[in-house]
């Protein structure tokens, strides 16, 4: 959305296109915040500061800088769009201090910055006239000559194919989630942009670093993993095994909960391993200490949620478990959102460099309006050298369409049965605690998918409104990422934790030359 409203502002011919109905993209579930050095004494340099700390400083520094300088008006141009933040009865950002923040970083609207972010945006887009085509799934990026000359997908509605022609062609299309087992993300989170961006030649970057955020839902099954705000644990959540003990002060006593999100996580999972964690296999996130104003303040959503589970928050404890969360790796990009491919650029969780081994809370939805607009800067910039867009073969569009008919005529294996093995597989063997061996077997195992993938069959033999044959795509671009996660999981053999980080932080007092 960012990027397109630059675009169109600019004066380019824009073209919008995205899976989902215009403004319900993933972004919406976003909670807790976005980080921005807009309050004293937190300043953009602080802001860069934990974000190269915060990912164990294999972020890229270049991506970081501009990201944490160029923040703060970002945040000015969402209030422009509509949007309007917290703000404290001397008229300044409530700002609050997410893990590893000594100054607060955190703008919020209550704990749905995400949604009304998100509808900002949406009106921001129709106030311009934005021209876009909701409900569109995309198969294949087309590269002619060296370089992205358009699209292909076709209408979630209508079932009909189209060839979109462009001069450049920006990715936000999110992460990957829905290839775990447990996770935070919406349903349309499968990997459609890191599938389509590999398959056309770019380059990934990080794709091993998968988090897992340390408070999702335990139960309902129905609700198992649903993000539960870092904010919770920020403004006083408590963390209790079965025995009422505070396990954190076992792991990070001087951290607690407000250690870092993989540091939590993995405290987490080794509670319940060690047989401390409760019946449904979680933990208790208390705020039941707190007034019940002070809750209904800053998490209502988290109260209400819970609410209709038949829980009240104010009186007893939460049940949570790591869930996955977000994908720090992506499509390789330069400070420019520029991909190793000319004319295609990314943005937002699609790709690569801002977080490094591990995301800080509240750089997620912020990275997607900094790299959102520069992407768009970029592209502009490219397509003015551009005479003509180069044409595709009628035989790469023909072999493309034949995609299709495979899945409607298919007699093997029906999607949702793949999913289900994809998503074990990750869960079991690709979470929080990984070894070679475990990395090995999920290895063969989605070799065998990708195999049964091949020839996935759909109930209904039309295009249109044709669920089966949206999951028969989606499962091939998961099984391409989770691929793809494994791979690069393996050739990784330390472990990227935080002695790592403190021995990084000795060598780049030798010179960033020795490091870098």
């Amino acid at each position: 959305m960012r990027a397109a409203i630059e675009a169109k502002e600019m004066g380019q011919n824009v073209l919008l296109v995205g899976k989902e109905v215009l403004g319900c993209a993933h972004t919406g579930m976003a909670m807790g915040g976005l980080n921005a050095a807009l309050v004293a004494p937190a300043t953009s340099q602080f802001h860069f500061d934990i974000t190269l700390e915060g990912g164990y400083f294999i972020n890229n520094q270049k991506i970081v800088r501009a990201f944490a300088d160029e923040m703060p008006e970002r945040v000015h141009d969402l209030e422009r769009y509509g949007v309007i933040f917290d703000r404290t009865d001397a008229g300044e950002f409530y700002v609050w201090a997410g893990p590893k923040q000594k100054h607060p970083l955190n703008v919020c609207v209550g704990d749905y910055t995400g949604r009304e972010m998100m509808q900002g945006l949406v009106d921001q887009a129709r106030k311009i006239g934005l021209a876009y085509h909701d409900e569109f799934f995309v198969t294949r990026l087309f590269v002619q000559h060296e370089q992205v000359c358009g699209a292909f997908g076709y209408d979630l509605k209508t079932g009909g194919t189209v060839l979109i022609y462009a001069k450049a062609v920006i990715l936000a299309t999110g992460g990957a989630g829905r290839m775990y087992e447990v996770t935070t993300n919406a349903a349309s989170n499968t990997g459609d942009g890191y599938a389509i961006a590999l398959e056309a030649g770019a380059d990934l970057i990080d794709m091993e670093m998968v988090q897992f955020h340390p408070t999702g839902m335990a139960h309902p099954p129905s609700s198992r993993g649903v993000l539960i705000t870092e904010k919770v644990r920020a403004h006083g959540g408590i963390l209790r095994n079965r025995d009422g003990e505070r396990f954190m002060q076992r792991y990070f006593p001087k951290e607690m909960e407000l250690a870092k999100r993989d540091e939590v996580s993995r405290s987490i999972y080794q509670e319940v391993a060690a047989g401390r964690g409760t019946k449904r296999n979680g933990v208790y996130l208390h705020v039941d200490h707190l007034s019940v104003s002070e809750i209904l303040d800053k998490f209502p959503d988290v109260h209400e949620i819970h609410r209709n589970i038949g829980i009240d928050i104010t009186k007893e404890p939460m049940e949570v478990y790591p869930s996955m969360h977000h994908m720090m790796g992506g499509v390789l990009i330069d400070e420019w959102a520029r991909s190793s491919i000319p004319g295609l650029f990314a943005c937002g969780e699609v790709a690569g460099g801002v977080h490094g081994a591990n995301r800080l809370g509240g750089n997620s939805i912020a990275e997607g309006q900094v790299f959102g607009r520069r992407a768009a800067l970029s592209a502009g910039e490219f397509i003015e050298k551009q005479k003509k867009i180069p044409a595709v073969s009628p035989e790469d569009i023909k072999k493309e369409q034949e995609k299709f008919q495979v899945f409607l005529v298919g007699s093997g294996t029906p999607p949702h049965e793949i999913e289900t093995m994809l998503k074990k597989t990750m869960w079991e063997n690709v979470g929080i605690f990984r070894d070679e061996a475990g990395l090995k077997k999920a290895q063969k195992r989605l070799q065998v998918l990708q195999t049964e993938a091949k020839n996935m069959r759909c109930r209904s033999k039309h295009q249109k409104r044709n669920r089966d044959l949206q999951d028969c795509f989606e499962v091939l671009n998961m099984l391409k990422t989770a691929d793809a996660v494994v791979q690069a999981a393996l050739l990784r053999t330390e472990s990227r934790g935080r002695i790592a980080g403190l021995i990084f932080q000795k060598l780049m007092k030798i010179g960033e030359k020795t490091l870098w």
